[in-house]
């Protein structure tokens, strides 16, 4: 580490203060001190004009009736539309890999927000008190400190863990997050220690084992930097049953054994494992270490984390070491808790590390309804994990590979980090979005013959993708529970294509399958209030289920509205074939028979049913039959227009492919007429208006090019077949002119509606929203059409806004207001910051020899530069600090000045 002479003797407050991040903390990633608050204050939204409310109180009374009948069990809600859920401006990045549930991390140094469930994140879940890092340090046979290595608020109930210290100081916590690792410092002034945790997870692209891990290695590296004084330093890693969720807490008897592997195996490992269950289901925690020559590794293997502690707090202060048991806590505790320590020695001028794993074995999994059970992708690699019993070994192998998988992330992350035509924000942006991938109540199941019994539409195709890769899904949002959700999954599916492509095409696979499957059981949708069939054929479906229902049987979870009527649906599925198609399945005849028939059904449907006039092109119905399910579009619209026009000219291709001249002939004779419809009814001279009829016609909506955006990523020469070139610049100019520079202060993405005058349009709910993911997407369109000195202004807007402005690290929401509101926390579109990756690398060669990425303008760079120290030099006002530099430096400057 390295400090600042200072001729003036210092308190340790002072020596906080001028302290100044190593290299590790201070490359790119999120960065906070353990004392930031949000610098804006925001709550989700809940201030609809009274004319949105009059015209809503039909849908708020069905609405009403629907939540009434689950009023004690919310989970059970799809949408819990009047109790949204409220940030936690504490998150930082999630521990796990992918689809086998996630542990949720403070950046201050506690564990939260479990979703082992699966598909069912438990945001509500504070810190867990029991769940912690202990540091020990004893100088002359003697403790002279012990604290908890946490600075996150604690609410504990009277009486419990009374006798620890969880009185770190919040400025002495240091944070930078870079998904899949963080970095965590600890620094105690007054004894010269620093300590740093850094954690790992197993989330490496194109990798489809390790990758599905439950498990998390926390590396911890202590130094001393004093020139005279000598150390025995301990570090224990506590954990208790649960998720920190009461109802959980005392579910069943507990019980908990160590285990070690061979003193001659190539590096031994010591743990624990504790057995409890959670929502009825067997659920086993690993906690385990790598032996060291010079250091004593202690196990407990109980002691009752709802009592005082005092057994194992005092033992560690007395020894240095763990006790091996808590004698007051039953061998068979309903609550319960283990730990696992290293005590050494840290001479002067010297640093060590010790490596610590978390497993989280939970095989077998079941949703809401338990109408049939699931195993987790990683139990395919485990002989144990049948028996509830892997936990040790997921423990052991993590922390074998712990150098390989830091390898590979380095590999992976390295040519970007180190790209000096990259802003930094985007550095940080592209892997910490990607969070979602592992928090996103993601899972990944192992295949089941099974399942054919309640799902007679899956394909043989789709089998046997899926006996090779799995059952993957992701919820739409924390607060949005269905699997899947395509008209996001559009947007997200980029992160997916990008890093583990093969998850795409089950994906895709199974959608195919879902076309085909209808369900004849009439339902009341709460929006028109119109019944019809829960699912159409002919249809691609909304999602694929709620997780507190049975996902996958139940389809279409989504009651809001007819999503049979929906315009952009159908059409998404038809381009992402065709992505899937020409990438990701490098041509693949077989994908492309898969996926044929369907295309082919749901564009004759469309035709049939869609195109009100024979004009060629689909009309709107007057209602929101889209993804933006609030607001309305009547008569041709640009969103679902342009989607169709790329959909005829992906189809048309597809039926050259297999020679279907028949229908390739209608579909080209349609896609010249439909242009010619969309032009002449919706450019206005610089822009496509929103619609043919609605309330906002003259909008220019930022998505209005999205059919267009979505096929040039695939196939620009096809893309330019669509629209003229100069309407295309005319357009996304105009966008960005007004929606972009005319919203925040040109600050916060592109929001969806903006009149022609530059006043944000109020009309309808969504209309007056950024959408995170869309701003990304529309950012991706600029850099397609070379403007990426825009297109990374545009997408900065929506990252700084939520990760350094708001609190909204690691849950990124679906939409954010001007001021004051957001709209639901952690959603799947965000990921589409890997289409803005994507275009990089297609369209200006990122990174190979042909790349043709422009070195940003100076004062492009300036005008960064001066909106982060805008961001840092206001937040460094006061202790809880946005900045990070500001954090260490100008620290004593802040607080002389003029408020």
């Amino acid at each position: 580490m390295r400090r600042r002479r200072n001729s003036k003797k210092m308190s340790a407050d002072d020596v906080a203060d001028d302290w100044l991040p190593s290299t590790t903390m201070s490359g790119p990633g999120w960065k906070a001190r353990g004392d930031r608050k949000p610098k804006e204050k925001r709550v989700p939204f809940n201030r609809p004009t009274p004319y949105q409310i009059y015209e809503a109180l039909p849908f708020v009374r069905r609405y009403f009736m629907y939540w009434m009948k689950h009023t004690f069990d919310k989970e059970k809600l799809f949408i819990n539309t009047f109790q949204p859920l409220k940030h936690k401006p504490y998150y930082g990045v999630p521990c796990g890999g992918i689809g086998c549930g996630a542990i949720g991390r403070d950046f201050r140094g506690g564990f939260c927000k479990f979703s082992l469930r699966p598909g069912l994140v438990e945001h509500k879940v504070d810190v867990v008190a029991a769940d912690q890092f202990i540091l020990s340090v004893r100088e002359n046979d003697r403790c002279i400190y012990q604290k908890v290595l946490s600075a996150a608020d604690v609410h504990r109930s009277s009486g419990q863990l009374s006798t620890w210290d969880f009185g770190f100081p919040k400025k002495n916590v240091h944070y930078r997050g870079l998904f899949p690792r963080s970095w965590t410092t600890f620094r105690i002034p007054d004894l010269g220690l620093t300590v740093v945790i850094r954690q790992v997870s197993p989330v490496l692209p194109n990798n489809y084992e390790d990758t599905t891990y439950p498990v998390c290695l926390f590396l911890i590296d202590v130094e001393n930097t004093t020139n005279d004084r000598e150390y025995d330093v301990s570090v224990a890693f506590t954990f208790r049953n649960g998720t920190g969720n009461r109802r959980w807490e005392r579910e069943a008897e507990c019980s908990a054994v160590m285990f070690e592997t061979p003193e001659d195996s190539a590096e031994q490992v010591t743990g624990v494992s504790l057995y409890h269950r959670i929502s009825g289901m067997p659920c086993t925690y690993g906690l385990a270490s790598t032996h060291s020559k010079d250091s004593v590794l202690s196990v407990c293997e109980r002691f009752d984390p709802s009592k005082s502690g005092g057994a194992l707090w005092n033992h560690l202060m007395q020894t240095g070491d763990v006790p091996s048991l808590e004698e007051e806590c039953a061998i068979n505790a309903r609550e319960m808790a283990v730990a696992v320590s290293n005590r050494f020695t840290l001479p002067p001028l010297s640093s060590k590390t010790h490596d610590y794993a978390l497993s989280w074995d939970m095989p077998k999994v079941h949703f809401g309804s338990t109408g049939r059970s699931y195993h987790r992708r990683y139990t395919r690699f485990f002989e144990a994990s049948e028996a509830g019993s892997a936990a040790d070994s997921l423990c052991v192998r993590a922390l074998r590979l712990r150098h390989k998988w830091e390898e590979e992330i380095e590999k992976w992350q390295s040519p970007i980090l180190t790209h000096d035509k990259l802003p930094d924000w985007y550095k940080s942006a592209i892997f910490n979005e990607l969070y979602f991938i592992t928090d996103g109540g993601t899972v990944w199941f192992e295949f089941d013959e099974n399942w054919a019994d309640h799902e007679a539409h899956l394909s043989n195709y789709t089998k046997e993708k899926m006996k090779n890769i799995g059952r993957f899904g992701y919820l739409e949002s924390w607060e949005y529970r269905m699997v899947n959700t395509y008209d996001v999954h559009f947007y997200a599916s980029y992160a997916l294509a990008e890093l583990w492509p093969e998850l795409e095409l089950t994906v895709q696979s199974e959608f195919t399958d879902q076309v085909y499957h209808s369900i004849e059981k009439p339902i009341r949708f709460h929006m028109e209030g119109d019944w019809a069939n829960v699912k159409t054929a002919s249809r691609v479906p909304h999602d694929l289920g709620n997780p507190a229902d049975e996902p996958w049987i139940a389809t279409n979870a989504y009651v809001m509205h007819d999503t049979g009527k929906w315009k952009d649906l159908n059409m998404k599925y038809v381009l992402t074939s065709w992505r899937d198609y020409v990438v990701l399945s490098e041509e693949h005849q077989e994908f492309l028979h898969h996926t044929w028939p369907a295309v082919k059904m749901i564009m004759l449907e469309a035709l049939a049913n869609w195109d009100q006039n024979g004009d060629g092109m689909i009309e709107n119905f007057g209602k929101a039959d889209q993804t933006y399910d609030a607001w309305q579009m009547e008569g041709v619209s640009a969103y679902c227009g342009s989607l169709w026009l790329a959909s005829l000219r992906v189809s048309i291709e597809m039926a050259g492919l297999l020679e279907d001249g028949e229908t390739k002939k209608l579909f080209l004779e349609t896609l010249n007429k439909a242009k010619k419809v969309f032009v002449d009814v919706l450019w206005t001279g610089t822009y496509f208006r929103f619609c043919e009829r609605s309330r906002s016609r003259e909008t220019v909506m930022a998505d209005q090019l999205c059919g267009y955006w979505f096929l040039q990523s695939v196939s620009p020469e096809m893309a330019d077949d669509l629209l003229p070139s100069h309407m295309v610049r005319s357009a996304l100019d105009t966008i960005y002119r007004l929606n972009v520079c005319q919203f925040g202060n040109g600050q916060m993405g592109a929001v969806n509606g903006m009149k022609p005058s530059g006043v944000v349009d109020r009309e309808y709910i969504q209309a007056d929203e950024m959408w995170t993911g869309v701003t990304y997407a529309v950012a991706s369109l600029l850099i397609q059409q070379g403007e990426v000195e825009k297109a990374f202004h545009t997408a900065s807007g929506s990252y700084l806004t939520c990760f350094e402005q708001t609190g909204l690290q690691y849950q990124t929401p679906e939409a954010l207001y001007e001021s004051k509101f957001y709209r639901a926390i952690g959603y799947m579109r965000p990921l589409s910051i890997w289409a803005m990756q994507w275009s990089l690398k297609k369209h200006c060669g990122l990174n190979t020899s042909k790349e043709r990425l422009p070195k940003l303008p100076s004062e492009h760079a300036k005008t960064s530069e001066d909106t982060v120290k805008r961001v840092e030099t206001s937040a460094s006002e006061d202790s809880s600090s946005l900045g990070y530099v500001s954090d260490y430096r100008e620290e004593k400057t802040a607080s002389t000045r003029t408020r």
